[in-house]
C-alpha cells in the first residue's frame, strides 16, 4: 500500500528549509539585529497576502467539501484572525517589526523582494489548483516549520535580544503548526480523490519551493543580495 503521506513528506529533500543559509546564518548570529527585522517585514509581507488565499481556499472549501472546509475554517481562525487563541500570525509578525523599529509608515512603503515576490505568485497558483492543494501545501510546510520555528525562537531571544513577546510567533507556531499539519493530512485522501494524486503532490512539491523563495526573499532584503538557494546542504 503507498504511503502517500510520506511520499508528499520526503518532497521536502529538494529544500529542506532547516538548513536555508538565512537560518543558518541567524543561528549563527551572522547578521546584525536590523537585518533581522529587515528580513522580518519580508515575512510580514508575505503573511498579508496569505490571509486573502486563505480565505479564498475557505470560500471554496465551502462548495465542494464540508470537511476540508470543517478542517480549513479551524486553521484560519487560527492563523487569520484575533480569536481565543491569541493575535493572528500577522499581528504577531507586525509586533515583531514595530518592536524592533519598523514604522508604520516603513511598513506601508515596504515593497516584496524579487525571492519573496515569486514566492507569492507560487503559493497563489497552488491556491488556484484547489482548496485541498492549498491545505496540504501549507500542512506539509507546517509539518516541517514547526521543528524549525523553536530554533529560531531561541536564537531570537537569546541571540539577538529579543523579548518573548517580540519573538512570539515563533514560540507558539512550533506546537500550533504541528497541530496545522496533522489537521491538512487529515484530509488528504479526500484531497487526492477531488484533485488527482500528481496534482496534489506537484502542489506540495511547489509548496517547499515557494517556502524557500521566501527565505531567499527575506535574505535578499537583509543582505542586500539577489541570493538564489539551490537546496543543497553546506
Amino acid at each position: 500500500m503507498i504511503n502517500y503521506r510520506q511520499k508528499l513528506l520526503s518532497l521536502y529533500d529538494l529544500f529542506p528549509f532547516h538548513a536555508h543559509p538565512l537560518w543558518i546564518a541567524i543561528q549563527r548570529k551572522e547578521l546584525s539585529y536590523q537585518q533581522v527585522i529587515q528580513a522580518e517585514v519580508q515575512h510580514w509581507i508575505r503573511t498579508s497576502s496569505s490571509r486573502t488565499l486563505r480565505r479564498g481556499a475557505l470560500d471554496i472549501a465551502e462548495k465542494i467539501s464540508p470537511r476540508i472546509f470543517e478542517m480549513l475554517l479551524q486553521t484560519y481562525l487560527e492563523e487569520c484572525t484575533h480569536d481565543d487563541s491569541g493575535p493572528s500570525h500577522l499581528e504577531l509578525i507586525e509586533r515583531l517589526v514595530k518592536m524592533g523599529g519598523a514604522t508604520p509608515e516603513y511598513l506601508e512603503k515596504a515593497e516584496a523582494t524579487p525571492g519573496n515576490s515569486a514566492a507569492i505568485a507560487l503559493y497563489k497558483d497552488i491556491s488556484a489548483r484547489g482548496a485541498g492543494c492549498h491545505m496540504l501545501g501549507a500542512g506539509a510546510v507546517e509539518f516541517y516549520y514547526s521543528q524549525l520555528s523553536p530554533k529560531i525562537y531561541e536564537a531570537y531571544t537569546n541571540g539577538y535580544g529579543m523579548t518573548d513577546e517580540q519573538a512570539e510567533t515563533y514560540r507558539i507556531h512550533g506546537p500550533m503548526d504541528r497541530e496545522h499539519a496533522e489537521r491538512a493530512f487529515s484530509i488528504l485522501d479526500e484531497a487526492i480523490s477531488l484533485h488527482g494524486w500528481r496534482t496534489v503532490e506537484s502542489s506540495v512539491r511547489d509548496a517547499f519551493v515557494a517556502t524557500s523563495l521566501h527565505y531567499d526573499g527575506m535574505l535578499q532584503a537583509a543582505v542586500g543580495k539577489a541570493i538564489y538557494w539551490d537546496g543543497a546542504q553546506s
